[in-house]
C-alpha cells in the first residue's frame, strides 16, 4: 500500500516550478527589474540545460519514470553546476519510489540527504520507505527498524526548526506549505508506527497513529488502516472494527486500501467471536 507515500511525495512536484514557464517568467522578469539585481529561483544557465531540463518535464508529464530518471541523469552528469538539482535529486527519488524500485529510492533518498542535510522530506521519505520494507523475519531487521527511528526522528527534528516561508521559486502558498509540513509529519509518525507494529510493540504503535492522523490536516486511510490492523493485534477488536467501518464509508480511498480495511474488519469480527464467552447451556 504505496498511496500514502505516493500522496506526499506528489506534494515535492508542487515546489517545482514546472521549467518552461519558470524560464519565460524570469526572461520578463530580468527585462523590469533594476540592472544588478537578479531573480529569485533556479535558472538554466543555457539553451543545451532548459532543453535537458524540458526532457525530464517531458517524462514526467508521461510518467515515464525510467526515461524520467535517465534524463535527470543526463542533467546532473552534464550540467554539474545546475540549479535545478536539488529539485532533480528529489524528483528522481520519487521515480524511483513511483516505479516501485526500492533500492533505488533509497540511493536517491541517500543523495538528496548528502546533497542538503536539512532535506526533512528525504528523511521521511525514506523512513516510511524502509518501514514499508521491513518484515519481522527480516535478516536485517534490526537495522532497518534503526534506519526508521533515525530519519523519522531526524526528519521531524528539522520540521521543527524548518522555514514557514515555500522554497524560492516555490509554487505553493505559505497555506499549502504548512499543510504539507504537517503531511510530512504524519508520515513521519506513521513510519515510526510500522517500526513498533514489526517490534511487536502494539500500544507504542497505536499511539504513533494516532498522532499521525491528529497532526494531518486530512484523516489518511492508509494511517487508519494500519491503525485497525494494529489494534487487532493488541486484541482491540471493536476499535479496529469502527476504525476500518471509517475507512469503508470513505468515497475518496483506493480500491487497494478498501480492501485491506476490510480484511482488517473480517479479521476483527472473527477473532471477537472466538474470544467471547460460551453461552451458558
Amino acid at each position: 500500500m504505496r498511496s500514502r507515500i505516493s500522496k506526499h511525495l506528489a506534494a515535492l512536484l508542487l515546489i517545482s516550478m514546472p521549467v518552461v514557464a519558470h524560464q519565460q517568467a524570469q526572461q520578463q522578469t530580468q527585462q523590469s527589474q533594476p540592472a544588478g539585481q537578479q531573480p529569485q529561483g533556479p535558472h538554466a544557465k543555457s539553451q543545451k540545460e532548459l532543453d535537458a531540463l524540458r526532457q525530464v518535464q517531458a517524462a514526467e508529464q508521461a510518467s515515464n519514470w525510467d526515461a524520467e530518471i535517465a534524463a535527470i541523469n543526463n542533467v546532473l552528469e552534464n550540467f554539474a553546476d545546475t540549479e535545478y538539482k536539488p529539485m532533480l535529486l528529489n524528483a528522481a527519488m520519487q521515480a524511483a519510489q513511483r516505479k516501485n524500485d526500492y533500492p533505488q529510492t533509497i540511493v536517491w533518498g541517500e543523495r538528496v540527504i548528502q546533497n542538503d542535510p536539512k532535506d526533512f522530506s528525504a528523511r521521511i521519505m525514506m523512513a516510511a520507505t524502509i518501514a514499508q520494507h521491513t518484515r519481522e523475519n527480516d535478516l536485517d531487521k534490526e537495522q532497518s527498524l534503526k534506519k526508521i527511528d533515525d530519519y523519522a526522528n531526524q526528519g521531524l527534528d528539522l520540521l521543527k526548526t524548518a522555514s514557514d516561508t515555500p522554497p524560492v521559486g516555490s509554487s505553493m502558498s505559505a497555506t499549502d506549505y504548512a499543510a504539507y509540513k504537517k503531511n510530512e509529519a504524519g508520515l513521519a509518525h506513521m513510519a515510526l508506527g510500522k517500526a513498533n507494529e514489526v517490534r511487536k510493540k502494539y500500544p507504542e504503535a497505536i499511539a504513533e497513529y494516532k498522532t499521525a492522523l491528529s497532526i494531518d490536516p486530512r484523516p489518511d486511510p492508509t494511517t487508519m488502516a494500519y491503525l485497525s490492523q494494529a489494534y487487532i493485534e493488541n486484541k482491540q477488536y471493536d476499535d479496529a472494527i469502527a476504525t476500518a467501518d471509517k475507512i469503508l464509508a470513505m468515497t475518496d480511498v483506493s480500491p487497494q486500501v478498501k480492501q485491506f480495511a476490510q480484511v482488517q474488519k473480517d479479521n476483527a469480527t472473527k477473532l471477537k467471536g472466538a474470544a467471547a464467552p460460551a453461552a451458558p447451556k
